[in-house]
């Protein structure tokens, strides 16, 4: 039993020198390693060099980074997730009809994760990528919130510290849960330069067949071109896309 904990304990800590590497945009250094992840420097070189010999990270000059490895693993998630492999399709119908951009996302942990995205014909002023992590507290990702497991829930309300919105709000804690409990409620939300200033945008959830919170679903807009009662106008066509997508999980 001993030795399965310390195997447990080696692949935690292992995951959690990767995922220190994968937050960070630059290289990271082995002491920066071993300071985000709380593990000794010994440690941290010992399986920092693990990994590099999987390919899983790789170091230069500047640091570690991620290694070619991740990537075959990156395309077998689009290929053997059901959401990320069905969810392409029905955004390019749904920017089609909107002339919105359009995107998927799912929660892990504390964030939100891009898992597919269409550009509308009039790309937004900033790109996002697959992969794109974001907060659950700006914009859609509070659909994700509203919508997460009560303990896990307020297990990151419980944590919650008051933001600074781009639109210069300040969110805090009463704020967000008022948030919360509107979205529970109509379904859906419309945001306002919360996280990019001049961005709009209307989220809502997607279920799975037995009501299991998947995803979000958000069409993005920008000031000059849209304003608040067109995205709403859009409604329908955002929650008949979250259905059609839950018809075929």
């Amino acid at each position: 039993m001993e030795a399965k904990g310390n195997q447990g304990r080696t692949l935690d800590r292992a995951l959690d020198v990767l995922e220190s590497v994968t937050n960070s945009r630059e290289p990271v250094s082995l002491t920066d390693i071993s300071k985000m992840t709380g593990l000794h420097i010994a440690t941290t070189q010992r399986l920092v060099g693990q990994l590099v010999g999987r390919d899983y990270l790789q170091g230069g000059k500047r640091g570690y980074t991620l290694g070619p490895k991740v990537l075959p693993m990156s395309h077998a998630y689009v290929l053997q997730d059901r959401l990320a492999l069905i969810a392409p399709g029905l955004l390019s119908m749904l920017t089609a009809q909107t002339g919105l951009t359009s995107s998927v996302f799912v929660r892990v942990k504390d964030t939100r994760v891009l898992v597919a995205r269409i550009e509308a014909p009039n790309p937004l002023s900033y790109q996002f990528p697959v992969g794109q992590v974001l907060s659950l507290f700006f914009g859609g990702g509070k659909v994700l919130l509203a919508h997460a497991e009560p303990q896990a829930r307020q297990q990151l309300l419980d944590e919650y510290s008051p933001i600074r919105l781009e639109n210069g709000r300040i969110q805090d804690l009463n704020a967000l849960q008022e948030d919360l409990e509107a979205i529970r409620r109509d379904g859906y939300l419309i945001a306002e330069s919360e996280r990019n200033l001049g961005a709009m945008s209307i989220t809502a959830p997607i279920w799975s067949p037995d009501m299991e919170l998947l995803g979000s679903l958000n069409l993005v807009a920008e000031h000059g071109e849209m304003d608040r009662e067109g995205l709403f106008d859009h409604r329908a066509e955002l929650l008949r896309a979250c259905r059609k997508i839950t018809a075929q999980m």
